[in-house]
């Protein structure tokens, strides 16, 4: 295997652990807020508050982020885990391209 491959791939698993870990703190302050404010953090209170609005929306796009960044690393220790020999640069492959209508 190519070391520059290996690399390139152990650094981009580790962009993405510092990614999830700069969301997760990002996450916590957030909360943290809405916890200040006097409202729950696990349901979306019926609120006219447009700043409190924008905190659940962050909130719900930092989950998503979370979410996102998690599949990934997971799909990344299982396809190096489909390898016997741990040759990462073989065992990753670009996910399949869809054919249809883009929805962007």
């Amino acid at each position: 295997m190519d070391d520059a491959i290996s690399y390139d791939m152990d650094d981009a698993v580790a962009a993405m652990e510092v990614l999830h870990a700069a969301l997760t703190f990002d996450l916590k302050e957030l909360e943290a807020k809405i916890l200040a404010l006097g409202h729950s953090v696990t349901a979306v209170p019926v609120s006219d508050d447009r700043e409190l609005a924008d905190y659940y929306a962050t909130r719900a796009s930092l989950h998503s982020g979370l979410a996102s960044i998690a599949e990934v690393l997971a799909w990344i220790q299982w396809k190096t885990e489909e390898d016997p020999e741990g040759d990462v640069a073989i065992a990753i492959q670009p996910l399949p391209t869809l054919r249809g209508c883009s929805i962007h």
